[in-house]
């Protein structure tokens, strides 16, 4: 059959096939622009190629690549239609060893065979004075950076829990940073992964070196996940916290508890062992603030995940400081509604009520942003606020005053809307969590809503191979689609079960109205793309309004998932309003494809810097322009 429209034919095993004829160009009388492409041996067809088609601002795009799956495959030759546009401005084909060819302009309705010729020029992204452009990005990014990779051991969650979500066991690093020697210089501490200690680099007038501590060898298989210098003795010098992570190791393990090193002035630290009684968390933030104005810094600290108990809700602390750096968990007193606030991953004190005093605002995986206040020797939680149905994924929160109102407001990194479960309000994903099949050990089951009914998520293989109970009433695939975990669990089991609810994706900015209510609008379309694991606002360029740059990626989900990794970090240009621009990586120097974890902004004596970590990766540095 030739035709210049495309037509469907369909292979059936043991059945004839279906050929069905286009008529699309007979009904509409649209237009077109067909291209058969004849590459160099070995690559006669020119797979791989890319075909752009101008008109006025519009690009049609296309590529070829062919498969379309195990014994599956479609026509070489591109049928680009055109609608009613009667002409086009020009045809690029960019063949596919990244040479290109220019056609002004492609006659239209017919199929033009293409050679790829022998001397063509090579394609370049960018415009051909991209070197200027590089030049005046807003970063500019330091090669050779003196930090450690970062090294991930190969902790796999899956091989202990079944049917997870995602894994836990890779959280690092995360950066702490102050002056630890006293000589005015931002210095900084990188967390370390199992049996890879944390690194402390101190700043000098010819950058960064790394200072070895004994004492972080010691701990070398803790791994580090929330890391912080605060003074926790009031001597005058930055002592460091460092919280456990890495969901490795099981409960009530020597790797959980907190570490406080502290600091002898000139940088050189040692571990107090009495400052903290023991924990059985896996932490992911600490967040110091004199919560009772009596002089000292006390310590909030988050926690992540009970280890090796997806879902369940770990416990959350308040430490109350002595003013000698040894810390009382004061929770259950001050704050009883904090202990089990949900699966935390931020947490920040800022003033967003107005009132001179700091709040604690958290957020998590499976949980709403909360906000307390500390009113009459207790923490009470802000209701109402405009963020109370908000269930997400959230993994970064900062605050800072992005439409110069003198209001503190909020940036809220979220797993974002490109990812395998994509729920709303009407239809959201929910985590039950029990013992579901009665043998003494906590369950969790993941399903999402279709049509108003709790379906699986998770195939029938590894459901049953979980909970092999259900298998007798299983016994087809097409039984297992039916069902909902109502027809999987007893009402009995499911009723004792906790809940957890998944019902927003967005990275969001909240806007501060200055009543105890927030008004939500989501960051630029390209945020969305991957999770917002770090969030740093500064201004960039020299405007006075607040910028952002974000890093996000995730790599840790099961294959059924896929894995997020369409951020290359961002950054948004702030207007003053509350508004943000994203700005393309050629323009902003920002080009990070790993998990981003921290970002931080470090000073010098003469520049700033943003100092990036990746999991697995070498820490990246970039120095802001010149202003």
């Amino acid at each position: 059959m030739v035709s210049t429209a495309f037509q469907i034919i369909i292979y059936n095993v043991n059945g004839p096939a279906f050929v069905y004829r286009n008529n699309s160009r007979q009904q509409s009388g649209n237009n077109y622009i067909g291209i058969q492409l004849k590459g160099r041996t070995p690559n006669s067809f020119a797979v791989g190629s890319k075909i752009k088609v101008y008109h006025g601002e519009e690009v049609f795009y296309r590529e070829v690549i062919p498969s379309r799956g195990f014994q599956s495959s479609v026509d070489y030759k591109q049928i680009i239609g055109l609608g009613g546009l009667s002409s086009v401005d020009s045809m690029v084909v960019i063949w596919p060893d990244r040479t290109y060819s220019r056609y002004d302009p492609p006659q239209l309705n017919k199929v033009h065979i293409l050679q790829q010729p022998s001397n063509a020029p090579v394609y370049k992204s960018y415009p051909a004075d991209s070197s200027s452009t590089a030049a005046n990005a807003l970063l500019q990014p330091i090669p050779n950076a003196p930090f450690d990779k970062h090294t991930e051991d190969d902790y796999i969650d899956f091989y202990y829990e079944r049917n997870l979500p995602e894994m836990l066991s890779r959280e690092g690093p995360h950066i702490a940073k102050g002056d630890v020697n006293g000589d005015e210089l931002e210095d900084v501490y990188i967390g370390g992964s199992k049996n890879q200690a944390g690194q402390l680099y101190l700043q000098t007038a010819k950058g960064f070196i790394k200072k070895p501590q004994e004492v972080f060898n010691q701990y070398k298989d803790f791994e580090d996940v929330a890391v912080l210098f605060f003074d926790a003795d009031r001597d005058g010098d930055l002592d460091l916290f460092a919280g456990a992570g890495g969901n490795n190791v099981p409960p009530n393990s020597r790797e959980l508890q907190h570490r406080l090193y502290k600091n002898d002035g000139r940088g050189n630290f040692a571990i107090d062992t009495k400052a903290f009684a023991n924990n059985d968390m896996n932490i992911s933030v600490a967040a110091p603030y004199d919560y009772d104005s009596d002089g000292d810094m006390d310590l909030f600290v988050g926690s992540r995940s009970v280890s090796r108990e997806y879902g369940s809700s770990p416990l959350s602390y308040i430490y109350q400081n002595d003013g000698r750096g040894h810390f009382t968990d004061v929770t259950s007193r001050v704050a009883p509604f904090l202990q089990r606030a949900g699966m935390i991953t931020g947490a920040v004190w800022a003033d967003v009520a107005g009132d001179s005093k700091k709040e604690l605002i958290v957020t998590g995986q499976w949980m709403t942003t909360k906000i307390f206040s500390y009113q009459g020797n207790k923490f009470i939680e802000q209701n109402s606020t405009g963020l109370e149905d908000l269930y997400g994924w959230w993994h970064a929160i900062a605050a800072s005053d992005v439409n110069a109102d003198g209001k503190q407001d909020l940036i809220l990194g979220n797993i974002g809307e490109n990812f395998y479960l994509r729920p709303d309000h009407k239809n959201p994903v929910k985590l039950w969590v029990a013992d579901l099949d009665q043998n003494g050990s906590t369950d969790q089951f993941l399903t999402r809503t279709v049509e108003g009914k709790d379906v699986p998520v998770f195939l029938k293989r590894e459901i049953t191979d979980q909970f092999p109970a259900l298998k007798k009433g299983n016994l087809k695939h097409s039984d297992y689609a039916k069902k909902t975990v109502q027809g999987l669990f007893s009402k009995q089991l499911l009723e004792g079960s906790q809940k957890l609810l998944f019902n927003y994706c967005p990275s969001i900015v909240a806007i501060n109205n200055g009543n105890g209510t927030f008004s939500v609008k989501p960051l630029p379309v390209m945020v969305q793309l991957s999770s917002t694991n770090a969030i740093e606002p500064t201004d960039l360029n020299g405007d006075g309004k607040v910028d952002l740059v974000l890093g996000g990626n995730l790599f840790g989900f099961p294959p059924q998932f896929g894995r997020l990794d369409g951020s290359y970090g961002h950054v948004l240009l702030g207007d003053g309003k509350g508004n943000f621009k994203w700005v393309e990586p050629k323009e902003s120097g920002l080009s990070v494809k790993g998990e981003i974890k921290d970002i931080k902004e470090i000073k010098t004596k003469n520049n700033h810097y943003l100092l990036i970590t990746q999991n697995d990766q070498k820490p990246v540095m970039l120095q802001k322009r010149n202003r």
